[in-house]
């Protein structure tokens, strides 16, 4: 009997244990940015409902193919509400996720969508024809193979349907421009509105694989 009363006083004099550290962020960019835009990811450390304040927390990258190890990236100290924020210009598709070291607390992973940057331009032809480029902004040693498609409508079109598409030509270091001519009804007077889309490159890690052009293109 001694010796059980012993073992139960000693079990109550056991200290708590002390939670674990939790780590949760926010990929403000989920849908992903344009070359050369920054992703912003957002976070908290905290011990139970106690944020963490002083710490130090890692923005780690593993990039595209996703098969290669995370790396740390960028660099952060908490807040003392224990929050946290990172900015990074990212060059491919990345996944990311925050690690704090102290704490050994790791964060869930989000993946970062970069997309090529478009920039459209058209030039007037005769026989009221029209000639409409796409230039497209990538990092280096990428590869576009996706076909451009390019929407004319009139000047109040709330929509456009797609007149042709074009496959992008390499013209320089992550340099790109896909170009089309089309006809413009004579009805519409030469004014017009007009857009273009470009799918996912297979291999360029540039973007989300399972992004679409629309069947038309909504202004």
């Amino acid at each position: 009997m001694r010796l059980a009363i012993t073992c139960f006083l000693v079990l109550l004099l056991l200290p708590a244990t002390a939670g674990a550290a939790e780590i949760r962020t926010a990929l403000l960019t989920d849908d992903g940015v344009q070359y050369g835009t920054p992703h912003e990811l957002t976070g908290t450390l905290q011990e139970g409902t106690a944020p963490l304040a002083g710490q130090p927390v890692e923005l780690q990258g593993r990039a595209y193919p996703y098969d290669g190890e995370f790396k740390t990236i960028a660099k952060a100290t908490t807040r003392v509400d224990g929050t946290f924020a990172f900015k990074r210009k990212l060059d491919r598709n990345m996944d990311l996720r925050a690690f704090a070291p102290a704490q050994n607390a790791l964060g869930s992973d989000e993946r970062a969508y970069v997309y090529p940057r478009p920039r459209s331009t058209f030039k007037a032809l005769a026989n009221n024809r029209l000639r409409i480029t796409q230039f497209l902004r990538t990092a280096p040693n990428v590869r576009l193979t996706a076909r451009t498609t390019f929407y004319l409508g009139p000047r109040n079109a709330k929509a456009a349907d797609p007149v042709a598409r074009a496959k992008p030509k390499k013209i320089g270091r992550g340099r790109f421009k896909a170009t089309a001519t089309v006809s413009l009804p004579r009805a519409w007077k030469g004014a017009f509105r007009y857009g273009s889309c470009f799918r996912y490159s297979e291999g360029s890690g540039m973007g989300a694989p399972a992004a679409r052009c629309p069947k038309r293109y909504r202004f």
